[in-house]
This record gives structure tokens, sequence and C-alpha cells, in this order.
């Protein structure tokens, strides 16, 4: 708990607050504490922004690939084998389904059963081994798969992790400007986790020889942030902050500079 209600503006935007009797001294403040109602509509408009920025589409192949593949899916259980019939001795000489010569009426000489001829199971044979084969690849390649996806999705519980971790900092401050040429930028930062949170909106686009490269910038230079990903509204997570430091954007060669090579399209001092 703590003595400082001014501090939980962030943590209550995100519904952060676990201790019953904390919130209440805070919603308590809140009613008459304008400076806190203010940061606290700031952060809940803040945190809508990067929850629908870290919302994922479906890929866009994904409903072609179910309606192509559902023609092959099987509605109903195969039908079970049907019994062949016994056949009833006649007057003519047929033979039962045993194969056991009838005799006829007539004559009392047996009538030879029928026998099916013996046909090769070669085709057979090879078309389990191709079956085998193709299962071993879609196997495979499905593993691969689930590997790399396990993988991304990883990452981006790291990501919402360590953004959730700056948003309920009690010491979150952020800040929003908007950038040269067009479009908005946001960051909220915390000295106590070391981290910011940049997301953007509405920036121009670049072509694929250029980047949006960030900057946190400070008495003693800049100092790479990273690159804004291919999704700019998609927010990231910049390490290393320092309560000295401003947050800058400028634009870049692609794969990003070691020094700011044009002049920043936005900067911002997170307060």
């Amino acid at each position: 708990m703590t003595d400082d209600l001014h501090a939980l503006a962030g943590p209550y935007a995100l519904d952060a607050i676990d201790d019953a009797e904390e919130r209440r001294r805070f919603e308590s403040h809140l009613a008459g504490c304008e400076t806190c109602a203010t940061e606290l509509r700031e952060f809940q408009a803040t945190t809508a922004r990067l929850g629908m920025a870290i919302a994922e589409a479906p890929p866009p192949g994904l409903r072609g690939r179910v309606l192509a593949g559902i023609q092959h899916v099987r509605q109903l259980p195969p039908e079970p084998p049907s019994q062949p019939r016994t056949q009833t001795p006649t007057q003519t000489g047929t033979s039962t389904q045993t194969g056991t010569p009838a005799r006829t009426a007539q004559t009392g000489t047996q009538t030879p059963a029928r026998v099916e001829p013996i046909r090769p199971r070669r085709w057979r044979r090879a078309v389990a081994a191709g079956l085998a084969a193709a299962a071993c690849l879609v196997t495979a390649v499905s593993v691969g798969e689930a590997v790399r996806e396990r993988q991304r999705v990883e990452r981006a519980e790291d990501a919402n992790r360590a953004m959730a971790s700056v948003l309920s900092a009690p010491d979150a401050r952020s800040a929003t400007g908007r950038a040269a040429g067009g479009g908005t930028v946001t960051i909220v930062a915390s000295a106590s986790r070391g981290r910011a949170v940049v997301a953007s909106s509405g920036l121009r686009a670049l072509p694929s020889s250029r980047a949006y490269q960030l900057w946190l910038i400070d008495a003693g230079g800049a100092r790479s942030a990273g690159l804004l990903p291919d999704d700019r509204s998609r927010p990231v997570v910049a390490g290393t902050w320092r309560p000295s430091d401003k947050l800058g954007i400028t634009v870049e060669p692609a794969g990003g500079s070691a020094r700011p090579t044009t002049t920043p399209l936005v900067l911002l001092t997170p307060a």
C-alpha cells in the first residue's frame, strides 16, 4: 500500500490495484483531485490505444484455406463393410457362400464352385507407402510451423508483460505529440521499470529503403531504442529509460543508424 495516492492513477486505469482498501482510498481521493482525474483519463485513453494496437487480425489466407479444405472433411463416419449374404442351394445346382458344390436335382452331378481370381495388391502397398511419406512430410511441416508460432506467441507475451509493467508502474508518466509530416506519437515511461512504451498513429508511409528509428536522448547524446515495426500501429517497448531522457523519432536508412542522421520528427518528455 502506498501513501502517495497521486501515484495510483496508472495502476487504477489498468485495474491493477488489488488491495480493496487502497482502491477505496484512491477513489475517494479521485473525487476531489482534478489532476488525478485528468491523468486517469489520459492513462485510460493510452491504454485503449495500446490494446487496439496489439490486437491481431487473422492471416489473410486463413478463410480461403478453411473453405478449400472443408470439402475434404468427412461429415459422417465411414459405413461398416456389408456382410455377403449366404446363397441358398437351388434345384439348378448353385453353390453356397462356402464354395461347397451343390448337387443338381436331376443328374446328381456336382457343379464346381466359382473361384474368384486373386489380384495383385502391389498398388495398395505403393499407395500406403506414399500416404505414409506424405504424412511424415505434413507432420514435419506442422511441427516447424507450431514451433515458429509458439516462439511468436512467447515474444508477444513478453512484450505484453513488459508493456503492462510500465503502464501499471506507480511512477508512469506519459506524453503525446504531433510528428512533422503528420501523425501522432505517444510515450508512457517509468523510471522505476527503466522502460518506455511507444505507440504511433498516422505516420506517413516510407519507401522500403527508409525506416523510423527511436532514440532516447539526454545530455550525453542519443541512444538507439530500435526501429518502429512495419505495422506502425503496434506499440514497442524501449529499454534503458532514464528520468532525464527525451524520446525522439527520426527517418533513417532501412536497418537503422548508429547516430541520428536527420532532424527528429518529434521530441517528447513524459511529465
